[in-house]
């Protein structure tokens, strides 16, 4: 009876103390670069249970690592609520389940539990800005690497960043096209293929490595093969293959490649480790104390989530006037205010916002103004490195990116990020400001700092992003576009200051 009063109290706290995770991680999990993740929970489960042989016959609970995994699963979750980073409160998620693991069975069952938290380690999505930086650099490779291809077999091909000019059609290498889908699914195959049907590390370890360059190296091959249809069949035939089939049929031949590297690496094995399969024998129970750790577990988890209420009931939120009443006009720039639909408006997650065109009456140039204001911030709501937007889409890729220190005689009395994108025939000044609570930041992990800090000693996670965007013209240096953009932050700043509170 003891048991199974704990095991609900320890589920019960655990569903209470995450229940507002829960949803931005199945959103993430029904995106498609991360649905492989519905799958790795039950995966998980089977792992353990075909290793239910490897516990031990006397189970010895680890009472205080136990405690310290479950005060740090509570720190993190702390953390990553204070500083608007779900991937932490995911991460918080994984140690709560290893907790419950070391009070059950110990540490001498992770001979059989290492590997099944492992795979569930994988139902985590990394954080964005891995994902961001990943997408990018993947976008590349696969562009680069697709056009060596295409070019080996005689195709006329000519690549331009991420977009390949095949003459009769143009394919847009975008995030979705990146490989980023593929590649975490073809390492979690590369983990399970090593286990199941290798029987050295060695050799579990090449196939592990094996995997990055698997499914680069097959998303490569995609967008070639539809280079070659478009060619040789059509270009309808390529674009029904690039969109619908193309992605099964890549996946399919990296699991047929990496099962290959696996049997031939079992040549090097002898015929007695290939062959040789433990028998489950009589496994370990629970200790008889477990149930008891597992109830103190529960409220300790009870007390994160009290805690987490109590911040959020003293939270300040500071006056400040509305971006309605914003100047569409002042000094030389006359600018004619856009609203987003009910959509983005969701996905930006902010409270307020002006987004723009100002037109600069001296040089006739036309400035893309976006600022979102948030009240408070928190996971999913919250202001973010723009890059991952200017890239989403319209076939830009990021040429370089700089912080500019201050620059009085310019009239810009502060730092700003500079982005520049480039797509054929175009080039894009962007410059971007995370200014947050009297601060202003342009690194995105530097604010994150000051978020939890501030939530804490302040009460206050207000702040906002501000984001410049210019279309340089054809033969304008970066550094004129830059006297621009300075100029219209010298008067733009000055007026700011009532809609973002110090």
């Amino acid at each position: 009876m003891t048991a199974i009063f704990s095991f609900v109290s320890i589920l019960a706290a655990w569903s209470v103390l995450y229940w507002d995770s829960f949803p931005p991680l199945l959103n993430r999990w029904y995106s498609d670069d991360y649905s492989y993740c519905w799958i790795v929970v039950p995966l998980a489960v089977y792992v353990a249970w075909q290793r239910r042989d490897m516990l031990p016959k006397v189970s010895i609970p680890a009472v205080k690592s136990g405690y310290f995994t479950v005060f740090l699963a509570g720190f993190l979750f702390f953390l990553g609520k204070a500083s608007a980073v779900d991937a932490l409160v995911f991460a918080s998620m994984w140690l709560s389940v290893l907790a419950v693991v070391l009070f059950v069975f110990g540490w001498r069952s992770m001979k059989a539990f290492l590997f099944p938290l492992i795979v569930l380690a994988f139902a985590i999505p990394p954080p964005p800005f891995i994902n961001r930086m990943l997408t990018f650099k993947l976008r590349l490779i696969s562009s680069d690497l697709s056009v060596r291809i295409m070019q080996f077999i005689d195709i006329p091909v000519f690549r331009e960043g991420n977009i390949i000019d095949l003459g009769m059609i143009q394919l847009h290498v975008v995030d979705a096209c990146s490989g980023l889908r593929y590649l975490f699914p073809t390492v979690l195959l590369g983990v399970l293929i090593g286990y199941w049907f290798n029987r050295r590390s060695w050799q579990r370890i090449v196939v592990i490595l094996a995997t990055v360059p698997t499914a680069i190296a097959t998303n490569a091959l995609r967008i070639a093969i539809v280079g070659f249809i478009a060619r040789s069949i059509s270009v309808e035939t390529a674009e029904n293959f690039f969109h619908d089939a193309s992605g099964i049929i890549i996946y399919l031949l990296s699991i047929v490649l990496l099962v290959a590297l696996s049997c031939f690496l079992n040549l090097f094995s002898s015929k007695n480790e290939i062959e040789s399969v433990q028998s489950v024998s009589s496994y370990g129970q629970p200790s008889t104390t477990a149930p008891l750790h597992l109830i103190v577990m529960s409220l300790f988890l009870g007390l994160f989530f009290l805690g987490y209420q109590g911040s959020l009931s003293g939270r300040v939120i500071p006056e400040r006037q509305s971006f309605d009443n914003f100047p569409m006009s002042f000094s030389q720039y006359e600018g004619k205010r856009e609203y987003f639909d009910d959509n983005i408006v969701k996905s930006l997650g902010a409270d307020d916002y002006i987004s723009g065109v100002f037109k600069d009456k001296k040089s006739g140039r036309d400035i893309l103004l976006l600022t979102s204001y948030y009240n408070y911030q928190e996971p999913q709501r919250a202001a973010h490195n723009p890059v991952s937007c200017l890239l989403g889409g319209g076939g830009w890729d990021l040429s370089s990116t700089a912080d500019l220190n201050p620059d009085s005689k310019a009239g810009r009395p502060f730092k700003v990020r500079r982005l520049i994108l480039q797509k054929p025939g175009h080039r894009l000044l962007a410059l971007y400001w995370f200014q947050q609570r009297g601060r202003i930041i342009t690194n995105e992990y530097l604010n994150k700092a000051y978020l939890a800090l501030d939530s804490i000693q302040k009460k206050r996670t207000d702040g906002a992003l501000v984001r410049l965007e210019l279309l340089l013209a054809d033969g304008e240096t970066i550094e004129h576009g830059q006297k621009i953009l300075d100029r219209f932050i010298s008067n733009f700043s000055s007026i700011l200051a009532p809609y973002i509170p110090e």
